[in-house]
């Protein structure tokens, strides 16, 4: 919970370029109280920062498919999830999610790494039920924050949450959850090994 009382929610954000080439990526999302606004917070090299600022909206998705976060933490969403176009606008959407919010850009504060976007809800839908809370869900989430953190933060840091985080994959997780935490493991340790083969 962040100062203010308000949850940054961890989700999916799809955005586009004015060529309508679709990006999907994971994002953590402040939400309005009152569901009006939210605040995402892109790193300003990444191509979700880039498409906002070329066409300044895109739609945050609240879903519980744990695999699909974890690939588009790794930028491997080959073939794209499915998506649909949002009635009455030029926007798309996940397909399969549990609720989405069109926004549009109304200011960002550019200083830092990581810009600071205020994003007003200009549409929302619900498309079916949350699964509902388990901890598996959480650790393939916290397993895909930390993939996307291989060279920010130490490799041995990175092995010992990891490690962590296991248990709750074999004692609570499916086969998405188990599937989705070998493969975030495995591309961690494939970004540990190629960043020191470089410092050698």
């Amino acid at each position: 919970m962040t100062e203010t009382g308000e949850l940054i929610i961890e989700g999916l954000l799809t955005t586009w370029d004015r060529g309508d080439c679709v990006n999907l990526s994971p994002m953590g999302a402040r939400l309005n109280a009152f569901g009006k606004r939210l605040q995402l917070r892109p790193f300003k090299t990444s191509r979700s920062y880039t498409n906002l600022m070329e066409t300044n909206s895109g739609v945050f998705h609240i879903t519980d498919d744990v695999h699909l976060i974890a690939r588009a933490a790794i930028g491997d969403v080959q073939p794209m999830a499915e998506l649909s176009m949002i009635t009455g606008a030029k926007a798309y959407r996940l397909k399969d999610t549990c609720r989405w919010y069109l926004v549009e850009l109304d200011t960002a504060e550019q200083e830092g790494p990581r810009a600071t976007l205020e994003m007003t809800i200009q549409q929302s839908g619900r498309v079916r039920d949350f699964a509902g809370f388990n901890r598996a869900k959480h650790a393939v989430i916290e397993a895909a924050i930390l993939a996307t953190r291989v060279g920010i933060l130490p490799d041995q840091e990175i092995r010992q949450q990891l490690t962590a985080l296991e248990p709750w994959i074999t004692k609570t997780g499916g086969i998405p959850e188990r599937d989705a935490f070998a493969l975030l493991k495995h591309t961690v340790g494939e970004k540990m090994n190629h960043n020191e083969s470089l410092r050698e």
